[in-house]
């Protein structure tokens, strides 16, 4: 299916809510972070944000540092010497290579990329395989989303990799809602089986910073969804707010328009909103209470400033 059928039958299938004291604005949200890595374009352009300072800085080099300075304790807590590697979200591999390149002598793991994009998937198993590393068994690529988990773990479990380790690193989990996504992964999980997840804390205000998500680089990349619908950039703006609850990144549109797809019909209003990402952010005592909900065993490491945690959840 193209991306314009895709993009199209999730506008169907979400439809649209009435916002405003008046009724008079209608909002489609699409921001599943299914979409956002569709098209190579697209992948490309989320990779982009990787260079972005303040996200670079608090999430990227952190997590990167962590993994290194954690990688035996994160060793040390499975069971076994041979185990698979699941990296949920996979991106390029970069924080997956990390990880490998610190585990202990002795330690083999097949690698499991596991995302929605194909050219994230080509990515991550080119960067781990040119590691050329003793500590990799094996890697096995999955083209999957997060909604399949059950199938993914199936599928990945054997005899000879009876283990999981299962990476959710650089604040993934923040843009779902939480407990549906921890259930969702925590339930086909076997005993003994440990995810290993990235992200950071709130602390102070909620709702602070908004100015930093409004540089250019979050509409170049995002414009693909809208473009995908079937907008030109000229007929939709581009910003961010803080409302229910979380961090939304939307599209207003400018004037009236009607988009086909396969003999369906949207017609869009000047003033709609198209929200195409959103993200959550938690103070630590949340997240405890979310862990305390679904693992026996929560380990947590923190950076110098508290402010990013990696948490070794064991099933």
């Amino acid at each position: 299916m193209d991306f314009h059928s895709i993009v199209f039958k999730e506008l169907i299938k979400q439809g649209y809510s009435i916002r405003g004291e008046n009724g008079e604005k209608r909002v489609w949200d699409i921001s599943d972070s299914k979409l956002w890595y569709l098209t190579p374009e697209l992948s490309k352009g989320f990779l982009n944000l990787k260079n972005y300072p303040p996200y670079k800085l608090k999430v990227i080099d952190t997590e990167l540092k962590m993994l290194n300075e954690h990688a035996k304790v994160i060793a040390e807590s499975v069971s076994s010497e041979t185990f698979n590697l699941i990296d949920l979200g996979c991106g390029d591999g970069e924080k997956a290579e990390a990880l490998i390149k610190s585990l202990p002598v002795g330690i083999r793991v097949r690698y499991c990329p596991v995302d929605i994009s194909q050219y994230f998937l080509d990515e991550a198993s080119k960067r781990i395989s040119l590691l050329n590393s003793n500590r990799i068994a094996e890697i096995k690529p999955y083209l999957s989303d997060f909604h399949d988990f059950e199938k993914v773990l199936d599928d990945l479990t054997s005899n000879e990799y009876n283990l999981n380790i299962i990476l959710l690193l650089g604040e993934t989990i923040s843009h779902y809602e939480v407990n549906e996504l921890l259930f969702k992964i925590e339930t086909p999980m076997h005993e003994g089986d440990i995810l290993l997840l990235g992200n950071g804390y709130r602390v102070g205000e909620r709702f602070v910073d908004i100015d930093k998500y409004k540089h250019p680089l979050f509409s170049e990349w995002s414009s693909g969804i809208v473009k995908g619908i079937g907008f030109n950039t000229s007929e939709v703006s581009f910003d961010v707010r803080f409302e229910n609850g979380r961090l939304e990144g939307y599209y207003t549109i400018l004037s009236d328009k009607m988009i086909e797809n396969k003999g369906r019909r949207i017609f869009f209003k000047k003033g709609d909103e198209i929200i195409v990402g959103c993200q959550y952010k938690y103070y630590e005592s949340e997240w405890n209470e979310f862990f305390s909900m679904y693992f026996k065993d929560v380990n947590t490491l923190k950076d110098e400033e508290k402010e990013y945690a990696l948490h070794l959840c064991r099933k």
